[in-house]
């Protein structure tokens, strides 16, 4: 036995020998890697949280209280390292049942296959805190697993369980990121491990291949649109996310099936974690009718229960609707007259309208005729809206037919078709792209390829890079006036600059175009330059503000927020826009003028990274 007070000296080779130890009883405790931190306090990561929870980003199902997230602690004592363990689960199903017509599945999300993994998490952690508490008697020891105050995934980078990837997640060199997060505070002083090193370098596919966007930048998360932490709320889904939902009951595997670093990697030596096709991939009918005991015998073992079977049987009416199964209209019809819950009512509502015919339309009529709740009646509304726009709609429109709105939603509706089909191959277990070619792998980076938003149609944001006594700029700009400037070379850059044409841009292009950008790159290289402290170019005018000494390359930065906002409102004749680059050295100020409307101008965000 060894004592947490013995000797300094003493305790090097004695925490060593019980560090390896652990490592090595490790798989036999049902545990597949564990990795050792210090306990200091996540410095770095508090700005991260106050900047996600200050921009509107968090879930609301962490723990509140950052400062408990970013400060280990014991209850009795005060710790001294972290020990990190990652349990692996399986990405692939056996024979999976397929959707057919009349017969349509949803799916859970590789998380919830199996038996909860709090539970499985929970008895290997306990195994490990009685095999440590063997050796040490008196030791200190507190688990937590996903539900503790601390970040799973900070505390197992710092312990070189693997790297912070993109989109998120932790990814292992061995397992990828198909793996679950637990952590023990312990008092014993353990050596920490050397972080991974590895990352993602320029691949993108997990920013680009999001439904929805939330992933704001790499390694940047807004939960608010994530679908996985949609599908677990509880309300109304706004329709943007219904139509991205797709079949998904439960989470989302998105942007893990796409990581190139997860490719070919399957885990299926955990039994505990072995899918039950019928109940990960349920017919989605059923799962109206099912109450709460049987709900509960179900999938009462699933990490996907712990919200009940509200969130799982809407989500299933938005999966009907989705598909488009018109053998679903009596169910449906059923619930948006009996159901007594109103987000169920109104979600019926929305999918009848994505089904339509007859009979969808007279059930619409029926129950606005009944309906009480003010959102289902507004839901309805809508409903009959869509109805009738579509009953409406020529069958074959010559040009100049169809409405702007009608084109919004034809639209709308051919990108949901395009996502759940993707959804469906993803199901299948399809590899992205591994049906498109038998030819042999490129290396990662050379075979990454833009995204649709990113190929030949779309507005074009044209671009140009500028060397600078600060290192490399690239410029981009828009027809219409939009403008961005970005700290490095573009193939540097390109997921960043992908993620800010897709928020205030939509459908885009890059396009290298140094004519586009001439006269702005010249007069910045002339500003650089000490010769110029004005501009007059009409795509980025700017006015020296303060001495700037060169001397060093050093970042810029651009503050977030712009100066003398209220000047827009003043004066449309004159929208201009006061912004400061901050530098190590000193700070500039520049004014940027630009041929745009004032609302154009105030929506327009500014940041040079």
């Amino acid at each position: 036995m060894t004592s947490v007070q013995t000797g300094a000296a003493q305790d090097a080779s004695v925490w060593e020998k019980l560090k390896q130890e652990i490592k090595a009883a490790g798989p036999g405790l049902g545990i597949d890697d564990i990795g050792f931190a210090s306990a200091d306090p996540f410095v770095s990561l508090k700005s991260l949280l106050e900047q996600s929870r200050d921009k509107g980003y968090a879930s609301g199902f962490e723990e509140p209280d950052i400062e408990k997230r970013v400060h280990p602690a014991l209850k009795d004592g005060e710790p001294a390292s972290l020990i990190a363990i990652a349990v692996a689960y399986p990405s692939k199903m056996v024979n999976p049942p397929k959707s057919e017509p009349g017969a349509y599945r949803g799916i859970f999300a590789r998380s919830a296959w199996g038996q909860d993994y709090h539970q499985v998490l929970r008895a290997a952690m306990d195994k490990l805190v009685n095999f440590i508490r063997e050796r040490v008697p008196e030791a200190m020891i507190e688990s937590m697993v996903d539900t503790g105050a601390l970040v799973d995934r900070a505390v197992s980078q710092r312990a070189g369980i693997g790297f912070s990837a993109k989109n998120c997640a932790i990814i292992s060199p061995k397992f990828g990121s198909w793996i679950f997060l637990g952590e023990l505070v312990t008092n014993i002083p353990f050596q920490p491990d050397t972080p991974v090193t590895e990352d993602c370098g320029e691949c993108t596919k997990c920013i680009d291949a999001c439904p929805t966007g939330a992933l704001v930048g790499p390694g940047q998360l807004n939960s608010q649109r994530c679908i996985s932490f949609v599908t677990q709320t509880k309300g109304f889904v706004d329709e943007e996310f219904m139509l991205k939902i797709g079949n998904r009951l439960y989470g989302c595997d998105t942007c893990q099936i796409v990581c190139p670093k997860n490719r070919g990697k399957n885990w299926d030596h955990h039994p505990e974690f072995h899918p039950d096709p019928e109940i990960v991939k349920p017919l989605l009918l059923p799962l109206l009718d099912i109450g709460n005991r049987e709900f509960k015998e179900r999938f009462g073992q699933s990490s996907a229960a712990w919200r009940g079977k509200k969130p799982i049987q809407r989500n299933a009416v938005i999966a009907l609707g989705n598909f488009k199964d018109k053998s679903a209209v009596p169910k449906l019809t059923e619930v948006l007259k009996r159901d007594p819950r109103p987000e169920l009512r109104g979600t019926a509502a929305w999918a009848l309208s994505r089904i339509g015919g007859e009979d969808a339309m007279r059930a619409i009529g029926e129950a606005a005729a009944n309906e009480q709740d003010g959102n289902v009646l507004s839901m309805l509304q809508k409903a009959e809206e869509r109805l009738s726009s579509s009953e409406t709609l020529p069958k074959q429109p010559q040009a100049g037919q169809v409405s702007e709105k009608q084109q919004e939603e034809q639209n709308n509706e051919n990108n949901a078709l395009r996502a759940l089909q993707q959804d469906l191959k993803m199901e299948a277990g399809i590899e992205p792209g591994s049906e498109q070619s038998a030819q042999p792998a490129k290396p990662e980076a050379a075979a990454w390829k833009p995204s649709a938003v990113t190929g030949l149609h779309g507005k074009p944001v044209y671009y140009d890079e500028i060397l600078t006594p600060i290192g490399t700029l690239t410029l981009c700009a828009t027809d219409e006036g939009l403008c961005h400037i970005d700290f490095g070379a573009f193939h540097v850059r390109e997921a960043h600059l992908q993620q800010w044409a897709r928020t205030w841009i939509g459908e885009y292009r890059y396009e290298k175009n140094e004519e586009k950008l001439s006269e702005a790159a010249k007069q910045l290289k002339q500003y650089f330059a000490g010769e110029r402290k004005r501009s007059t170019c009409s795509l980025i005018g700017l006015e020296h503000h303060s001495s700037y000494k060169y001397g060093k390359f050093c970042p810029i930065y651009l503050m977030e927020r712009p100066h003398h906002t209220n000047r827009l409102r003043k004066s449309s004749a004159d929208p201009r826009l006061f912004v400061q680059f901050w530098t190590p050295l000193a700070k500039i100020r520049f004014r940027l003028l630009f041929p745009v409307t004032v609302s154009a101008v105030e929506t327009v965000p500014w940041w040079v990274m």
